[in-house]
C-alpha cells in the first residue's frame, strides 16, 4: 500500500475518531493542512479499495469508518452516526449456507439503520 502524505493525513485521522467521517467532515477537520476535498476523495476511495475503510450511505452521503481487521456488522444511528457493533450468531448461519451451496461469497454487508437510545427519545419530543 502506498501511502502518499495526503493518505497519511486522512487515515491519521481515522485513527484519532472513533465516529463515522464524510469527505466533507476530513476537509473541515484538516483544514489547516490544504489539502484538496478531490484529494480526500481519493484516498477514501483508495482506502475503500484496500478494504482499511468500510462505507455506509446515510441520506445520500457516503460515511466512511476504520476497518478494526475483524468483521462486523453495526447498527448506525442516521441522527448522530453513532455506530453501535451487533452481537449475533449471523455469520455461522452464512456459513453453514454457503457451504451447504458451495457459494464462494465475495463480500457481504449489515447494516441497520435507525435511532439511537438518546435520538429516539429526541424523535418523540
Amino acid at each position: 500500500m502506498r501511502l502518499t502524505p495526503a493518505r497519511k493525513l486522512v487515515l491519521n485521522l481515522f485513527k484519532t475518531k472513533s465516529s463515522l467521517l464524510c469527505a466533507e467532515d476530513i476537509e473541515r477537520l484538516l483544514k489547516n493542512e490544504s489539502i484538496f476535498l478531490s484529494t480526500i476523495y481519493r484516498a477514501l476511495e483508495y482506502f475503500e479499495k484496500e478494504n482499511v475503510l468500510g462505507k455506509s450511505t446515510i441520506n445520500k452521503t457516503a460515511y466512511y469508518y476504520l476497518i478494526d481487521g475483524k468483521h462486523h456488522h453495526y447498527m448506525i444511528c442516521t441522527t448522530c452516526l453513532s455506530r453501535f457493533p451487533i452481537d449475533c450468531k449471523l455469520d455461522s448461519m452464512i456459513n453453514k449456507n454457503m457451504k451447504k451451496h458451495n457459494f464462494v461469497p465475495t463480500s457481504h454487508d449489515l447494516t441497520i439503520y435507525g435511532y439511537c437510545e438518546n435520538c429516539a427519545k429526541l424523535q418523540n419530543n
